[in-house]
């Protein structure tokens, strides 16, 4: 795998599918690194309210979709492409479940 190839030795990667370990590994956290072609594991990282960097892969079929996802999360201030360096900043953590249900309970 490519990301434990080239990634410092003070990482965790997670390769195998376990929602406990995925989710305990969200908590534990210092920065996030998803891939570009996934809005589920950046919408789910945005919770945390953590640093989250994209790592871009070359797309096989047309991603304008993930492109305009993403570009909206830049624009918040939530992601940034995952480049030379590692820089630490805040956002709101996303939390639409709860301000949905607030929405709902107002009507």
């Amino acid at each position: 795998m490519l990301a434990k190839k080239e990634l410092l030795d003070n990482t965790t990667i997670i390769d195998t599918i376990d929602k406990k370990a995925y989710l305990s590994a969200l908590g534990l956290a210092k920065y996030i690194v998803v891939t570009c072609d996934s809005s589920s594991m950046i919408s789910e990282a945005a919770l945390t309210g953590k640093p989250i960097y994209v790592a871009m892969i070359q797309a096989k079929k047309d991603d304008n979709r993930f492109k305009k996802f993403r570009k909206l999360f830049e624009k918040m201030n939530i992601l940034r492409k995952l480049e030379d360096k590692l820089e630490t900043w805040s956002y709101e953590k996303l939390d639409e479940a709860n301000r949905i249900a607030k929405i709902i309970k107002i009507k």
